[in-house]
C-alpha cells in the first residue's frame, strides 16, 4: 500500500499522489545503496561547528533565510542545520502533514540549501515532526497513534520527500528522525526506514537525533553513519553558577557519552546545544518557560554556559561536532531571553570558537582539552 503525504496549501488539503515515489520523472535516478557516501569527508580533522535554522514559514522563504546563512558565515561557521517541521495535530493523532504555510516549498527548500553550499558551509538537513494542538505537555516524544503502522507509512513517505529535496540539492546530510522516543524501541521499522532512505540519499550521510536522556535504548545506531544528540544536560543545582561548576556537572556526563561512544562506534554530533538567555537556564536547559524575562544575570548565565560547553567538548575528536540553537530572523540583543546568541555576550564566545571564514576545509584553532 503506498500513503501519500498530505500538503496543505493556504488551508486546502491536497494529496501529493506524484511527489515522493520511486521512478518518478525528472527525478535524479537513485545510486545503488551501497553507494558510498562522500561528504563530510574532506573535512579532515576538523568538526563540523555550526548553527540550527527553523524553517519555519513558507513566504519568501529564500528571501528571509538567505540573509542568515550569510551571518552564520560571518560568524566563522562552517555548518548549518535546516530543521523543517511536519505535523501531527496532537500525541494520538494519526495523520503526518506538511502545512505550506509554516514550511518552504520544495524548490524553495532546494535553493536555500544550494545558497548554503555556495557559501562554503556544510548543509544538514534535520525534517522533524510538531504537534499543532497539543494537550497538556504532549510533545513529539511521547506520540502514540492509533495505528503505527500507518504511522509508519506515512512518516516514510514524510522522509522520503526531504530526502529527495537533499539529494538534488546536494546536501551533505539528513536526519532520519528527532526525538521519536516512543517509536525508538520499534527497531525493524527505523532499520527498514534507514535501508529506504539510503538509496535516495546516497550523496550523504544519514544520521538521527535522540533526545539528551534517550540516546542508550536505541539499537539502530549501526544502520546509520553519526549519533545525533541534543545536550539539555542538568548542569547546575543553581541559579548563577560559576564557569568551573558547569565543568564540574559536565565532566562525568562527558566520560559517560565517550565510554558508551566507543562501544557504538560511531561519531557523535551534537545536533541541539544551547540555553536560554534566562537565570536558571543551566538547571533546566530544556524549559523555555521556567524565566521568561531577560536579564543581565541571564545573559551571563548564557555565556558561561557556552564558555563551559567549550572548555569541556572543544577538542573533543569522537565528535563529528556542534551545532549551536539557534540563529533566528529576530535581533536577539538584551531584551531577548530566548535561545539564540545573537546579539548576546554568549555570541562573543562563540565568535572565538567557530573556524573563521574559510568555510568547509577551515583548520579548527585549538582549545584546552578538558580534565577527565
Amino acid at each position: 500500500m503506498i500513503t501519500k503525504l498530505v500538503i496543505l496549501i493556504g488551508g486546502a488539503t491536497a494529496l501529493a499522489a506524484a511527489l515522493l515515489w520511486p521512478g518518478q520523472p525528472g527525478r535524479t535516478p537513485p545510486a545503488p545503496a551501497s553507494a558510498p557516501s562522500q561528504n563530510f569527508a574532506d573535512l579532515g580533522p576538523a568538526p563540523l561547528r555550526g548553527l540550527a535554522i527553523q524553517l519555519a514559514s513558507g513566504y519568501r522563504p529564500v528571501e528571509t533565510y538567505t540573509p542568515l546563512l550569510k551571518e552564520i558565515v560571518e560568524l566563522g561557521a562552517n555548518t548549518v542545520l535546516l530543521s523543517v517541521a511536519g505535523f501531527m495535530e496532537h500525541a494520538t493523532s494519526q495523520s503526518i502533514y506538511l502545512d505550506m504555510r509554516k514550511a518552504p516549498s520544495a524548490e524553495d527548500l532546494k535553493t536555500i540549501i544550494r545558497r548554503g553550499e555556495e557559501m562554503g558551509l556544510n548543509v544538514i538537513l534535520m525534517p522533524i515532526v510538531l504537534l499543532r494542538n497539543p494537550r497538556g505537555s504532549e510533545w513529539r516524544g511521547i506520540i502514540e497513534p492509533p495505528d503505527w503502522e500507518e504511522w509508519w507509512n506515512q512518516y516514510t513517505d514524510f522522509v522520503l520527500w526531504f530526502a529527495d529535496i537533499a539529494r538534488e540539492a546536494a546536501a551533505d546530510g539528513l536526519m532520519v528522525g528527532s526525538e521519536l522516543i516512543s517509536s525508538e524501541k520499534q527497531t525493524a521499522r527505523w532499520v527498514k526506514l534507514i535501508q529506504t532512505v539510503r538509496p535516495r540519499f546516497w550523496c550523504g550521510k544519514l544520521g538521527y537525533s535522540a533526545n539528551w536522556d534517550h540516546y542508550r535504548p536505541i539499537e539502530f545506531w549501526d544502520h546509520l553513519d553519526f549519533v545525533g544528540m541534543t545536550s539539555y544536560f542538568t548542569l547546575a543545582d543553581k541559579k548563577d553558577p560559576t564557569v568551573e561548576e558547569i565543568v564540574t556537572h559536565w565532566e562525568p556526563i562527558q566520560k559517560d557519552i565517550l565510554a558508551w561512544q566507543r562501544r557504538i562506534g560511531r561519531p557523535i554530533l551534537f545536533t541541539e546545544v544551547g540555553w536560554c538567555s534566562q537565570e536558571g537556564a543551566a538547571m533546566a536547559p530544556w524549559n523555555y518557560y521556567q524565566n521568561q524575562k531577560a536579564t543581565p544575570a541571564g545573559m551571563e548565565e548564557q555565556r558561561r554556559l557556552y564558555e563551559a560547553f567549550i572548555r569541556v567538548w572543544g577538542n573533543t575528536p569522537e565528535l563529528l561536532g556542534v551545532i549551536w540553537w539557534e540563529w533566528t530572523t529576530d535581533p536577539g540583543g538584551p531584551d531577548d531571553y530566548g535561545y539564540t546568541p545573537k546579539g548576546k555576550p554568549a555570541e562573543q564566545v562563540l565568535r572565538s570558537w567557530l573556524p573563521g571564514a574559510g568555510g568547509r576545509n577551515a583548520a579548527v584553532p585549538p582549545t584546552p582539552a578538558p580534565q577527565r
